[in-house]
């Protein structure tokens, strides 16, 4: 056999034995670095969720929910300071509701960044602060019978609508990540 043939017969040998699984590893190791990266995205989108619903909007919709079922209770504060539902009130209020308030504060101020709240959610919750402080305030002073909306400091509506949407909005989202 002459030189040409032998190279002719060992070339496609040697790409087929060394090349081609050369290059199948390349693109396996290719394929499975990008799958990474897809999966380092996806459990960073599930830990951004996570962190909001956690520590933004699951513990403030909690709250404002349990104001919410005994707010009529506290209205009954302009009843008769001697009644039984005026001191229940009262009780409610400064045991319940006011710390209630305090611990959305808190979560406010301390997990804002995690709500990415827009103009809409924004303007709700600066309402709601100075609702809350205004009401506090009275308390403190010793004030009793008077309500914040009485002073200007009208309660946000839409607030616990808007908490709501997007806990349920950020929940489904979740859920459709996890389960994938």
């Amino acid at each position: 056999m002459d030189t040409q043939h032998l190279m002719d017969f060992w070339i496609p040998e040697l790409i087929k034995n060394i090349w081609i699984p050369a290059f199948l590893a390349v693109i396996g190791f290719i394929g499975r670095s990008l799958y990474d990266i897809f999966l380092t995205i996806r459990n960073k989108k599930i830990e951004i969720l996570e962190n909001k619903l956690q520590k933004f909007y699951w513990p403030i919709l909690i709250r404002i929910e349990k104001d919410n079922a005994i707010w009529e209770t506290i209205l009954s504060k302009k009843d008769n300071p001697d009644s039984l539902q005026y001191k229940l009130a009262s009780i409610i209020e400064k045991n319940y509701v006011l710390q209630n308030h305090n611990e959305i504060l808190e979560i406010m101020s301390s997990n804002m960044h995690l709500a990415e709240p827009d103009k809409e959610l924004s303007d709700s919750i600066r309402k709601y602060i100075r609702n809350v402080t205004i009401y506090k305030a009275l308390r403190e002073s010793g004030e009793e019978k008077v309500f914040p909306l009485e002073l200007g400091a009208e309660w946000p509506q839409d607030l616990y609508k808007l908490i709501k949407n997007r806990t349920e909005k950020y929940q489904k989202e979740l859920n459709s990540k996890i389960l994938k």
